[in-house]
């Protein structure tokens, strides 16, 4: 199935020639959408959708609730307003996953929307899980990157206004609209970090984890951790049949 910008907009740009293999295999599109960010609009939605069933054999749409209360938490928000907010935001979310689903057409029997949270039941996914804690323990480059990564989630001066944000720094404001001061120091980033930690194990081996024969996992914006999966051989280093594209929505410039 040839993969092109049709119908939408999007030019997906393979981020190592293994990863321009696997797109022009086109076996399978992972679409992150995260809770909170703003990017993610019914109408974008629906044009991605249309998209990307148009140009691979299979796509899955994942939401990466089971550590956002975490990350709200890494915020400012006290424990049991974190857990509220990342309630409401993962189930605002779905409704406009639906309803993008309903509106791009696509059959109903190929729209497949996950929880992160279902997932990681699997052994597939738990291994990769440990994996990524055992590298964090022992390897100081993937763990200062990845912390590094996870600090940005703490700032919220970007919180809800569309902009742009890698995976692993997910968005948050207060219950009347107003971006939360975010707590200061070590213990915010840990608590940033595990958002991460649950989403790197998509970008190793989406493969073994939802039994495809490859997998490219798609964002919006640049990923900071892709040299550690795809082009380094360090102990994240992702399989074969897993690549990254990032999807420049030309749509949305206009």
């Amino acid at each position: 199935m040839a993969v092109s910008a049709v119908d939408g907009g999007f030019v997906p740009l393979p981020y190592t020639p293994n990863c321009r293999r696997l797109l022009r295999d086109a076996d399978h599109l992972l679409i992150g959408v995260s809770p909170g960010n703003g990017y993610f609009s019914i109408p974008t939605l629906t044009r991605m959708f249309r998209w990307a069933c148009a140009s691979f054999e299979r796509v899955d749409v994942i939401v990466p609730d089971r550590s956002l209360a975490s990350n709200y938490r890494a915020q400012g928000y006290a424990e049991q307003a974190a857990r509220k907010k990342a309630r409401t935001e993962v189930s605002c979310v779905r409704r406009r996953i639906r309803r993008a689903w309903e509106r791009s057409e696509v059959p109903e029997e190929l729209q497949r929307t996950h929880l992160l949270s279902d997932l990681a039941q699997c052994d597939a996914y738990r291994h990769l899980h440990a994996r990524v804690q055992d590298a964090l323990t022992t390897d100081e480059r993937v763990r200062a990157i990845c912390r590094n990564i996870s600090a940005r989630a703490v700032p919220t001066t970007s919180a809800g206004t569309g902009t742009a944000r890698e995976p692993g720094a997910s968005a948050g404001r207060s219950e009347d609209g107003a971006a939360m001061p975010g707590a200061s120091g070590s213990d915010a980033t840990a608590l940033a970090l595990e958002y991460l930690i649950d989403e790197l194990p998509f970008f190793m081996n989406t493969p073994s984890i939802l039994g495809v024969p490859s997998s490219l996992v798609s964002y919006h914006a640049p990923v900071g951790f892709a040299d550690l999966l795809y082009t380094e051989a360090g102990p994240l280093h992702a399989a074969a049949n897993q690549g990254f594209i990032l999807l420049e929505d030309h749509a949305s410039q206009h």
